[in-house]
């Protein structure tokens, strides 16, 4: 692949993301703007874990849009993201060309768009703003970012799943659909920056981020399916 914006000094070794997981975002950022914006992670040379980063738009075009058919998603990929099965997502080809189009066909229909802007709005009238006029009215020192990131969760359940999580309500509860998500996603996220024999392990033997991956899956197949 030929990338529109290269760095003299765009290899980093992988091992360095894990010891920077605790402050992943700005250590991705600091990254991507030192190697103006695409950078390749060196794994080890026998675990085949070599990635490549990028935030720049015309890679992503390069990618996503002009020459999407010069990369194909491998066996390995639906492997890491294998929660996802045959979706979207993980469909290639003739088969996501397909599924993107009715896709684009569904959220381009104006009746989606009047149950969008509906949803939404009642969402933050009935949902989000009493949290924060109760913080206020009683001093309360809240979470912003938790707010909204719950807030975002529970319209994105509504819209796509009709499933509502209860997690934007004024006792801000843990709710197990949300925590689901995360670990999946951490899960996910450790998928990628370690040897794929220690995840094997982990799965094998249903512990650390594959054994809480396995009980969060059961939790969105609960609620989804």
């Amino acid at each position: 692949m030929r990338y529109k914006n290269k760095c003299p000094k765009s290899s980093v070794g992988i091992v360095e993301l894990p010891l920077n997981v605790h402050q992943v975002h700005n250590w991705c950022t600091e990254t991507l703007e030192s190697c103006k914006g695409t950078v390749v992670l060196e794994g080890l040379w026998f675990a085949k874990m070599t990635l490549v980063v990028t935030c720049d738009p015309t890679n992503a075009h390069y990618v996503m849009s002009s020459n999407f058919d010069n990369f194909p998603k491998e066996p390995e990929y639906k492997q890491m993201f294998d929660i996802f099965r045959d979706g979207l997502f993980n469909s290639d080809m003739d088969l996501w060309k397909n599924q993107r189009i009715a896709a684009q066909g569904f959220m381009r229909h104006h009746l989606f768009h009047q149950f969008l802007l509906r949803t939404t709005r009642d969402k933050v009238e009935m949902r989000l703003m009493p949290i924060i006029d109760h913080a206020a009215k009683h001093g309360l020192v809240i979470n912003l970012e938790d707010i909204f990131q719950r807030f975002t969760f529970y319209s994105t359940c509504i819209l796509v799943t009709g499933y509502d999580s209860s997690c934007l309500s004024l006792e801000l509860p843990q709710v197990l659909f949300f925590k689901a998500v995360d670990d999946v996603e951490q899960a996910i996220f450790y998928r990628h920056v370690r040897p794929r024999s220690f995840t094997k392990l982990q799965k094998w033997l249903n512990i650390g981020q594959e054994g809480k991956y396995k009980k969060a899956w059961k939790v969105l197949d609960d609620v989804l399916v």
